[in-house]
């Protein structure tokens, strides 16, 4: 994989998603799965940490937000100059209910201009296990009205989900094997299904901007630049990890998620990120 052509870039802004592209071998995917494993096993109660930034509590990670070839393809969409501002992990459980509802990033992530985030599969993703689905399009529509629920079932910690009418019949899967990725602009209508399958869907879902894009309204968050040079200085710069959930990284850690929640991802909600658990 050495990037994404001219004319899949062309194609990405006006249909707001693109995928398969081959970033690692199934066998290396099945490595980064062991790690997420090996770790919910040791810190159960620190899973939800995993839900944000969890590119500052392992170099692994931090790594891979890095690859190369990762970072050819999203330079084809953005621009040279790029910052990686998150790393999450999704899951849901063999056989279970949790989705997530119809929304757009744009909404909460109030960062312009938007960005790209790249899903890595680190098991089969599709739409029997509940892959990412996207509107075809709606990159290009204005941002809609949302509303927040308590819904338990919802893999979003706001349960948000859009409340005007669309049309969903042309909804795709972004279908990936383990080691594939695929990526949808921050202002993808997007959503996702039950897991109907015997294994879990683990996804890691990363976000990246042009070095150009700032915070509305002035709110600071903190990113790495990954690629380029920023001149802008729109980020303040996170702390790279040294160790896997070292002290230095669990503090580093929770002083990030502190930040980017307080001006970005939960502003103006009664709740805040399961990350700070």
């Amino acid at each position: 994989m050495t990037g994404l052509s001219a004319a899949d870039a062309t194609a990405f802004r006006a249909n707001g998603y693109h995928f398969p592209l081959r970033l690692m071998s199934e066998a290396e995917a099945g490595v980064c799965r062991k790690r997420v494993e090996d770790f919910e096993r040791a810190h159960p109660d620190a899973v939800g940490k995993l839900d944000l930034k969890a590119n500052l509590l392992f170099p692994w990670v931090d790594a891979l937000t890095r690859h190369p070839a990762l970072l050819d393809a999203v330079e084809a969409i953005l621009g040279p100059d790029l910052i990686c501002w998150n790393a999450s992990f999704r899951n849901k459980k063999r056989r279970s209910p949790t989705y997530a509802g119809w929304h757009q990033d744009t909404r909460y992530i109030t960062v312009r201009p938007p960005g790209v985030i790249a899903v890595v599969a680190l098991t089969p993703a599709n739409a029997q296990s509940g892959t990412v689905r996207v509107i075809p399009g709606s990159n290009n529509w204005d941002v809609l009205p949302h509303r927040d629920t308590h819904d338990k079932d919802s893999l979003l910690t706001r349960g948000q989900y859009i409340t005007a009418e669309f049309d969903t019949s042309k909804a795709v899967d972004l279908a990936l094997r383990p080691g594939e990725v695929g990526f949808f602009d921050h202002n993808t209508v997007h959503s996702s299904g039950a897991n109907e399958s015997d294994d879990r869907r683990l996804i890691m879902l990363l976000g990246f901007f042009a070095t150009r894009s700032k915070p509305l309204d002035g709110k600071r968050v903190t990113a790495f630049t990954v690629r380029g040079h920023d001149a802008y200085g729109h980020f303040d710069l996170d702390r790279r990890p040294v160790e896997d959930y070292g002290p230095g990284e669990i503090a580093a850690h929770r002083a990030a998620v502190e930040v980017q929640s307080q001006n970005v991802l939960f502003a103006g909600s009664d709740r805040t990120s399961i990350a700070l658990a």
